[in-house]
């Protein structure tokens, strides 16, 4: 899946154009069949940018249990959680309680939070969160991709 923030005419064009030579035009002659979506820009969706990349930058800097990206976001949003649970305790009782279950191979599955579900105010708290727990460990955050496009 792709996505390409569009902000003017002529780079909305020439980004549109780049996608169907790039990525639609072949698979479609292959008679595959894609979904394309266009949707205004949310400041959650610059929200989850910003703190998936501060999440990754984590996983590189620090590794062990945390090496994984995807294993590191739940493993940070839960200390994230805890830290944050009496300062937000409204916000995060939208959420309900975080439950362990057990999975249908017999697995330990930790039930709950999940990032896409963050309202604006708990992800921008999470991400000054992120930050301090990166300086913490002495982590030179790079700036988000979008930055560098003069976001």
């Amino acid at each position: 899946m792709s996505s390409i923030l569009l902000t003017d005419p002529e780079q909305a064009k020439n980004a549109l154009q780049w996608l169907y030579r790039t990525q639609v035009k072949d698979q479609v002659a292959d008679g595959k069949r894609l979904r394309a979506s266009v949707k205004p820009e949310t400041r959650k969706d610059a929200q989850n940018a910003h703190f998936h990349s501060l999440i990754g930058q984590i996983s590189e800097h620090i590794g062990g249990d945390l090496a994984d990206p995807d294993d590191a976001k739940r493993i940070l949003l839960s200390a994230f959680r805890i830290d944050t649970l009496k300062d937000f305790a409204d916000e995060w009782k939208k959420f309900g309680d975080l439950r362990i279950g057990r999975g249908l191979r017999g697995e330990t599955v930790l039930m709950g939070n999940q990032t896409r579900d963050l309202s604006v105010k708990l992800a921008a708290v999470f991400i000054v969160w992120l930050e301090a727990f990166g300086a913490e460990h002495n982590i030179r955050f790079r700036a988000p991709k979008s930055w560098e496009e003069g976001r």
